[in-house]
């Protein structure tokens, strides 16, 4: 029995519960009675009337479920209450930045399934996004190569991702979303890192779902920024797995932090403008982010 969880804010995912209904419904016509679902939707307090508007059509399909918080509770608490409130054994979440790409996207997940387990599907970047959103579409594709399902299968904790995943709800008695993510970021990573230290089988499949979500060089920048922010705040163990924090710690082993704080504080503004532009360049974001993070960092400790 499957539990198809969405949070969503300020976003039209009408396609994608409609997509994913008809799916089940033919789940449903195929394996009978020994297959149930329901798709809950849970809006943080939209802002746009007219996205709301769009997504309460789906109260009309089959075990689909629109429901509109009262205020704004965050990510990581709204994904808490999807799963307190959800039924069923097997729990998907899906981003609602989601879309579907394949006919037998859930017979692929329900054939998989296996109980105190987790599933991972994957992820797939548009080609082409359109002007002012370079910076996000160059990350997406770069991370593209990295989380082969090669490499995901070898190393099935790293580049860990709720975008697309099926839990099975014995996993989710163990673990959940740390509510002390208050802000954008590392939500996927630090639920990656309990269920390694306890041990959970995470499984890698070829079954993506197309991120469609690829937001301007401005709002991805400043989401990047918070995310650093959260990783400071968040501190081990975290900090003994994310890639920045870890260069930043050699850096201060070899005596030159201070020498990136001030070449960051110097630099700080043409490499934004190149982030901004038209043209970014990846080693530029991941310098910047490098340089951001430490000053983060030094200021904990009173530093320049």
């Amino acid at each position: 029995m499957l539990s198809i969880l969405i949070p969503t804010y300020n976003m039209n995912c009408l396609c994608l519960v409609t997509d994913l209904q008809k799916q089940c419904e033919e789940l449903q016509a195929q394996y009978g009675e020994s297959f149930d679902y329901e798709i809950l939707v849970a809006d943080d307090a939209s802002t746009d009337e007219s996205i709301v508007n769009k997504n309460e059509m789906m109260e009309y399909l089959p075990n689909c479920e629109y429901i509109r918080m009262e205020s704004n509770v965050g990510r990581v608490s709204l994904r808490n209450w999807l799963i307190t409130n959800s039924h069923f054994d097997y729990v998907l979440f899906i981003d609602a930045d989601a879309e579907v790409i394949s006919d037998d996207f859930l017979l692929m997940y329900w054939e998989a399934r296996q109980q105190n387990s987790v599933i991972v599907g994957g992820i797939k970047t548009p080609t082409s996004a359109q002007r002012g959103y370079e910076l996000r579409l160059k990350y997406e594709l770069a991370a593209e190569q990295q989380r082969t399902l090669s490499y995901r299968l070898e190393y099935p904790y790293d580049f860990f991702s709720t975008f697309n995943v099926m839990f099975h709800r014995a996993v989710l008695e163990q673990v959940v979303f740390d509510e002390r993510i208050t802000e954008y970021g590392y939500e996927d990573a630090m639920m990656g890192v309990q269920l390694a230290q306890i041990n959970v089988p995470v499984i890698h499949i070829d079954n993506p779902l197309l991120h469609t979500g690829i937001n301007d060089n401005h709002s991805f920048l400043t989401n990047s920024e918070a995310a650093l922010r959260m990783l400071n705040r968040l501190g081990a163990p975290m900090t003994k797995k994310a890639r920045v924090a870890l260069t930043y710690n050699k850096v201060n082993k070899m005596g030159i932090g201070a020498l990136l704080r001030a070449f960051f504080r110097i630099n700080k503004g043409w490499m934004r403008k190149n982030l901004l532009s038209h043209h970014p360049s990846l080693f530029i974001f991941n310098l910047y982010k490098l340089g951001y993070f430490a000053t983060l960092c030094a200021a904990e400790h009173g530093k320049n």
